[in-house]
């Protein structure tokens, strides 16, 4: 028995009757399976079973290749017995026999081994091979409608034998249907995809349009809402500025406190290692003492200092949430109102300077007032200002007797900026005016302003500027009973 390698597999050999019949129903049985959603593998294995029995072969094999990756791969096994010895073809015998020069196509031909043991090719699986008692192969091409090898049959005897001419005819017919059912498989898989991309392409458009649907309710939501809604956000907007104040505030007492515990407790430790090995001198006890009492007073003044800045930042935002009346120092409340903007200011150049009596207490909507301040403030630094130009802004609060009206306070606040126009101050309590649109203004700041002074604060507001000269804004309101 001699190895033979057969150029064309072409063979026009007449298949007896029960074979056809036999090779038909298992080719029918195997489109059925692929049709009615079964898996692949599941038809090749009806087709290599089939042959198997036709040509009395101990095992029949259909090998796929993915040329872009010169890599081989069993599908269709039918019977776990061989895996190991599969594996061990895919390793060294497929690649070397039946690749083209260019090694990423597969060859047309056919090829018999009848006898391994005199088979070059085979001179390194012997053993494998006679492990599971083969002496015999035949590999034959799978070849699609295009003339394209897309796979190999491999069916192996237990005895040296070269297939008949009628099997090697069964051979081909099998690997004809095999070709079907792969074409059929890649065929299904690229619709599959097609309609997978529509799908997602179609998912993508709709998610667009309802997040387009959704932002154009929302923004006539906001539209018909925002007039009822302004001081409400300005309330949350300044709020926001406090909690980002509170954190940047707190963090440096904070800090220096866990420093100094960090320090204390290290101290701790060597002083009590030493103790406990008795070299502890007096000396070393005495400074131990003496720097522990002033680790513990930075860490309970830093303490102390948080303390206070979470308690003024705890009112501030409870003034903001509740616009509650209540009594308050108007000088240490105007300082933590300019608190609670530092992250927002540290970065500018513009100093505050504050003319309000040290004693002045007021009955009054805090809460208001913290918002009145913050907008006229933000509206200075935004506006007034030019980049490179240091900011004066004063406050001048003063309680006065308004004849029968009783008490009222009057806020003064003034800055050094550029100044307005006549016919800006016209307009500017009138909302969505604003002369700086590109830069980001709404033109809602000094709207809310006179909607606070007005209808919360119950006064009145009065603005007088000129180009060049600064702005000075002169608000009245009366106390309030809590």
């Amino acid at each position: 028995m001699h190895s033979l390698q057969l150029v064309s597999s072409n063979l026009n050999t007449k298949i007896s009757t029960a074979s056809q019949r036999f090779l038909d129903h298992a080719r029918v049985s195997a489109m059925e399976e692929i049709l009615n959603g079964g898996l692949l593998d599941q038809g090749i294995t009806k087709i290599a079973l089939c042959l198997e029995k036709i040509t009395e072969a101990s095992l029949c094999q259909v090998i796929l290749h993915a040329g872009q990756h010169q890599r081989f791969r069993a599908i269709g096994a039918t019977s776990g017995l061989y895996t190991d010895f599969i594996k061990s073809c895919i390793k060294d015998y497929y690649a070397q026999n039946h690749l083209e020069d260019d090694e990423l196509t597969l060859k047309k031909s056919l090829l018999i081994d009848g006898d391994l043991s005199q088979s070059a090719a085979w001179f390194g699986l012997l053993e494998s091979a006679e492990k599971h008692d083969i002496h015999a192969s035949c590999t034959l091409p799978v070849v699609n409608s295009v003339g394209m090898t897309i796979a190999l049959i491999s069916v192996f005897f237990n005895k040296k034998t070269v297939p008949s001419s009628e099997k090697l005819a069964v051979l081909q017919q099998g690997a004809r249907t095999v070709a079907a059912l792969l074409t059929h498989a890649k065929s299904k898989a690229l619709e599959l995809r097609k309609h997978v991309n529509l799908h997602e392409q179609l998912e993508t458009r709709q998610i667009a349009l309802d997040e387009s649907n959704t932002l154009v309710k929302k923004a006539l939501a906001q539209r018909t809402e925002v007039q009822s809604q302004l001081i409400e956000l300005e309330s949350m907007a300044a709020l926001g500025t406090m909690m980002s104040s509170l954190t940047h505030e707190v963090n440096t007492p904070l800090g220096v406190a866990l420093t100094a515990s960090t320090y204390l407790s290290d101290m701790q430790k060597v002083v009590q290692h030493k103790l406990s090995n008795d070299n502890l001198k007096k000396s070393e006890l005495t400074d131990y003492f003496h720097d522990a009492a002033e680790a513990s007073e930075i860490i309970a003044r830093n303490l102390s200092r948080a303390d206070i800045l979470i308690k003024t930042f705890k009112q501030l935002s409870l003034d903001q949430h509740s616009q509650d009346i209540r009594s308050f120092n108007i000088c240490d409340y105007v300082s933590e109102v300019l608190l609670s903007l530092k992250p927002r200011l540290k970065s500018t150049p513009h100093k505050f300077c504050l003319d309000i009596p040290t004693d002045l207490k007021i009955t009054s909507n805090a809460g208001a007032i913290s918002q009145l301040l913050i907008n006229l403030i933000l509206n200075s630094v935004q506006h007034a200002f030019p980049l490179g130009m240091t900011g004066h802004i004063n406050i001048k609060v003063r309680l006065f007797i308004a004849d029968s009206q009783g008490p009222k306070i009057q806020l003064d606040y003034t800055d050094n900026g550029i100044g307005m126009s006549e016919a800006t101050i016209e307009n500017i309590y009138k909302p969505f005016f604003t002369l700086a649109r590109d830069s980001g203004g709404t033109g809602l700041g000094m709207h809310i302003c006179n909607n606070i002074v007005m209808k919360v604060l119950r006064g009145n507001i009065d603005c007088k500027s000129s180009l060049g000269k600064g702005v000075h804004f002169c608000i009245q309101f009366p106390l309030q009973n809590e």
